[in-house]
């Protein structure tokens, strides 16, 4: 049973932006009535249970009588065949037909190839890094990450043109034995702490320091990076935070994955760590 008259915190446009939903019912009510006093009839009257997969056999066989429900107050029930279970993977968005304003697109293991392009080979296909915004929230009000993501995300720049974050997700989470969070949910800053932060930037140099056709280079040790300082000295142990711009071109893709499976075009894309 389902209740659809509250609107959920994650679906306000803004903050406290909320419309009290029986004063909606009430005008609604009110403006379909020859005397707006007979609401308080229909506030009286008894309340019945109808499901939805009754609703549906009146309507394929195209009952008359369907019109003889809206002399009564129903409640719907939904049936369980009709709903799915949360975090199935069950549902497939079709927009060819739709303008969607926000999608994240997650990747489904612990890797970075979710930043690579929808197709076997795209000539405009780039990733800018911006490792110099650690503050950058994750604006994930909509979101269904599946855990709590404070302190948990860390701004890593753009590819083609859509914003790409890293993720620390628990270990719980990756091992499937994790009870997933509702869409948006968040106890806190997504901001990562400031010794996270640096272990990641030191994580992604070394990995980088491993592509031999890139200038990303490590002085010394990949742990000498200092996690406490207030201001660290990164030329110190690597050039990543100087090399103005890394870009994947189409052939170091092609190579590095050759039996990629190309995934849909998000907007927002979170790569698990």
């Amino acid at each position: 049973m389902v209740d659809i008259a509250p609107v959920p915190e994650a679906y306000l446009a803004e903050p406290g932006d909320r419309v009290d939903q029986s004063k909606v019912l009430e005008h609604i009510i009110a403006t379909t009535l020859h005397d707006p006093a007979d609401l308080d009839l229909f506030d009286e009257k008894s309340v019945y249970t109808l499901k939805l997969s009754k609703l549906k056999r009146l309507y394929e066989n195209q009952d008359p009588r369907v019109i003889d429900l809206l002399s009564k107050r129903h409640k719907i029930i939904i049936d369980k065949n009709f709903k799915l279970e949360f975090g199935q993977r069950e549902i497939l968005l079709d927009t060819s037909q739709t303008m969607i304003d926000y999608q994240l697109i997650v990747a489904n293991s612990i890797g970075f190839d979710i930043l690579l392009p929808n197709m076997p080979s795209d000539h405009r296909f780039s990733f800018n890094m911006d490792l110099k915004r650690p503050q950058k929230q994750f604006k994930g009000k909509h979101a269904m990450v599946g855990f709590d993501t404070k302190g948990r995300m860390l701004y890593l720049g753009r590819a083609n043109n859509e914003d790409v974050y890293l993720t620390m997700a628990p270990n719980e989470f990756l091992d499937g034995h994790f009870e997933l969070c509702p869409a948006g949910y968040s106890t806190g800053s997504s901001v990562m702490s400031r010794r996270h932060y640096r272990q990641m930037v030191m994580m992604l140099a070394y990995f980088l320091s491993m592509i031999p056709h890139l200038a990303y280079i490590i002085l010394g040790g990949r742990y000498d990076q200092d996690l406490e300082d207030d201001k660290p000295v990164w030329s110190m142990v690597t050039n990543i935070m100087y090399v103005p711009i890394f870009a994947f071109e189409n052939h170091t893709y092609n190579s590095c994955y050759p039996n990629y499976h190309y995934n849909s075009s998000p907007t927002i894309r979170l790569v698990y760590l």
